[in-house]
């Protein structure tokens, strides 16, 4: 059986006594998916909500119920948790949501799909049954499985009808991999994670299209800026030769990754992310340290520097981290952010 208290979150608001640690727990953990909450002022003592999670290796999700409530992404918190597609699946109630200027809902069954790095409001109502709560399933990977050869900003916002067979065959996938959950095997799981991956992934490839072959020709200029500087993070990137090659000013450029902490930290942040995910991964296990820096741009000595900063640990004492936690001999504290960061 699978070992609950690492890859399963069970918590709900009655586990905790004043209305303030019930609404700050649940915001945290939509902080986890990059949303803001926004909860009504006639709600406030009445909210209530519960969560059940499943962490299957390549794949975090699990079913929410909550009251109506308000979840936004901001140009502010953009880049927050940018790696990572998120899919909503509603189950009762209903969603209201704006998006690129366009406003649509959906209702049971249907499926919304979300780039975590574009801006999202999402105003998320009940049914008509008392309580008067809503449910809905969510799915998280991280946007790197789809090795950019499809447009990701353009599935930002699009929705699966309930009808549509696409969406059955991800609905009911998702549906048996939580209801059997429990039953599986740890080795179970994480095979079941890596299979599921492949089949959300390919409905994502459905669901976009044709692949193309520069993806985000036709998004917005601050997401193909992003996305030059992630598929460059190796070579040096000059901030002149941005202003160049996108036609912008420094001035504009600079005004343009202000939300995001400025243009030099969101790169170093890049570069700090894509060390972590081949620090981690299995395949780089015989590369040195500084090859690794050097695929993602940076002097060793400077990847070490920013490490002890922003983690408090070395690359290679991270790297052991990953390499434990790998082989079972050391568990992360089950927690959305956790699973989401780890992904």
């Amino acid at each position: 059986m699978t070992d609950s208290s690492s890859r399963k979150i069970v918590d709900s608001a009655n586990k905790y006594n004043d209305f303030e640690t019930r609404f700050y727990e649940w915001e945290d953990g939509m902080s986890s998916a990059g949303f803001k909450l926004e909860l009504p002022q006639r709600h406030f003592e009445e909210f209530d909500w519960g969560v059940t999670g499943y962490n299957f290796g390549r794949v975090i999700g699990g079913v929410l119920t909550v009251s109506e409530h308000d979840i936004d992404r901001q140009y502010g918190n953009l880049f927050a948790m940018p790696d990572h597609i998120v899919i909503f699946i509603v189950i009762i109630g209903g969603m209201d949501c704006q998006c690129f200027g366009k406003r649509f809902q959906l209702k049971q069954g249907d499926i919304l799909i979300q780039d975590m790095s574009q801006p999202i409001k999402i105003h998320v109502f009940p049914g008509d049954l008392r309580p008067r709560l809503c449910t809905y399933q969510y799915i998280i990977m991280p946007k790197h499985s789809l090795h950019f050869n499809v447009d990701i900003a353009s599935l930002h916002g699009k929705t699966i009808p309930a009808s549509s067979p696409v969406n059955i065959i991800l609905r009911n996938h998702f549906g048996t991999m939580v209801q059997v959950f429990d039953q599986m095997t740890e080795q179970e799981v994480l095979s079941t994670g890596e299979g599921a991956a492949s089949v959300f992934l390919q409905t994502l490839h459905l669901v976009a299209g044709k692949k193309v072959e520069q993806p985000f020709a036709h998004s917005a200029r601050l997401e193909r800026i992003c996305m030059f500087i992630e598929n460059n993070l190796a070579q040096a990137i000059n901030v002149e030769q941005l202003c160049k090659d996108f036609a912008i000013s420094r001035s504009s450029l600079y005004r343009l990754f202000e939300p995001l902490g400025g243009i030099a930290q969101f790169i170093r942040s890049r570069r700090l992310l894509l060390a972590k995910r081949l620090l981690r991964a299995s395949s780089m296990s015989d590369q040195s340290l500084a090859a690794i820096a050097n695929q993602c741009g940076l002097e060793l000595s400077t990847l070490r520097r920013y490490f002890q900063e922003v983690y408090g640990a070395t690359p290679s004492e991270m790297r052991t981290l990953f390499q434990k936690a790998n082989t079972g001999h050391d568990i992360i504290d089950a927690t959305h952010v956790n699973w989401v960061s780890s992904l």
